[in-house]
């Protein structure tokens, strides 16, 4: 939830709705209301893989969640997410990004070494990520760099 937070602290007219595991969401709650956002952030237990997610969103964002999972759950998800869609909407992938070669930059490879070793997944390229969204039907943007190697991919619902 901490992007939500951030934001909603930005953005006044802002809603969010967050879906996790219990013990993350008791977190969220905490910093919503000690942040002044808790009236604007809804949380909510989920499963998701499983439990049905809301229609109509504007924004879907998965942020460092698919790097935990192989190929097959990542389009699960993504297709999930585009199909809470409104048109116009759009799946944000927030995460760290090989480049299309699979080999680099070096720290995230090595990242990816590690997710390999610890989870079901590793980290994905642009590319990768970009096919994924086009298969859910949606048209694949650029992807914008934020902080500490990571940045934001979009998907948009036409």
């Amino acid at each position: 939830g901490i992007y939500s937070i951030a934001l909603l602290q930005k953005n006044p007219n802002l809603r969010a709705l967050v879906l996790d595991r219990p013990e993350v969401l008791k977190v969220a709650q905490e910093m919503a209301e000690a942040y002044g956002v808790a009236d604007r952030l809804q949380v909510q237990a989920s499963d998701m893989f499983r439990d049905p997610l809301p229609t109509d969103a504007d924004a879907v964002l998965l942020s460092n969640i698919l790097h935990d999972w192989d190929v097959p759950e990542c389009r699960t998800l993504i297709g999930r997410a585009a199909a809470a869609l409104r048109p116009g909407g759009q799946v944000l992938i927030h995460d760290v990004f090989l480049n299309d070669a699979l080999f680099g930059p070096l720290p995230i490879a090595l990242y990816s070494t590690a997710l390999f070793c610890l989870t079901e997944g590793r980290a994905y390229s642009a590319a990768e990520y970009r096919g994924w969204l086009v298969d859910a039907g949606l048209t694949a943007g650029a992807v914008t760099p934020t902080l500490i190697h990571c940045g934001v991919l979009a998907g948009r619902k036409g």
